[in-house]
């Protein structure tokens, strides 16, 4: 399977020293997925994404946690705008990506799942391939909670997708059933 290039690991903010950027090298793609998952659970502890999460919490009843994954979708999707990587890919924390506004998909999803971790809510990254397995193009998220399989569009456990770069892609709705511009391409946010 073929490699995925280098990437270097920024942020906006001064970082000390043992934080300073680096570059990491996955064996596989799927492996930039896990890291990527794996660093969402750190994030879910860092204090400012658990007192944005815990804003969050606060405005539903604690067994709405369809409104609250719904809210946190939302709140990713269209408040932290999407900026591709200028070159190389580049990933921050979420807290960067919280005090910034903005990141790729990697960060978006990174973001979500933090959040919905911070506040009880099973969450996870997928990678996203194109018809031809060796070809990793994307990442999304997904949310599941107790009672999440009766929910229209819920996949088998009860997951919902997170698209969180379309503009107006619902929780848990299909990608390709989203308008698409005059020119074909997604309508991205």
């Amino acid at each position: 399977m073929p490699q995925a290039p280098a990437v270097v690991v920024v942020a906006d903010t001064p970082i000390p020293p043992a934080r300073r950027p680096r570059k990491i090298t996955f064996a596989t793609l799927e492996e930039k997925a896990r890291w990527l998952d794996a660093n969402a659970s750190l994030d879910a502890d860092l204090s400012y994404v658990r007192q944005v999460a815990g804003r969050f919490a606060r405005a539903f009843d604690p067994n709405n946690h369809e409104g609250l994954a719904r809210s946190l979708h939302r709140f990713v999707r269209d408040a932290i705008r999407y900026v591709p990587d200028p070159g190389e890919e580049e990933f921050a924390d979420s807290e960067t990506i919280l005090r910034r506004g903005y990141d790729d998909c990697d960060g978006k999803s990174r973001l979500f799942v933090a959040l919905c971790r911070a506040v009880g809510l099973q969450a996870r990254i997928v990678p996203v391939f194109e018809k031809h397995p060796d070809r990793f193009v994307h990442v999304q998220a997904e949310v599941r909670w107790r009672g999440s399989q009766a929910v229209r569009g819920a996949e088998p456990g009860g997951w919902l997708l997170a698209e969180l770069i379309l503009k107006n892609c619902a929780l848990g709705q299909a990608p390709d059933s989203l308008p698409r511009a005059a020119d074909g391409s997604r309508v991205l946010t």
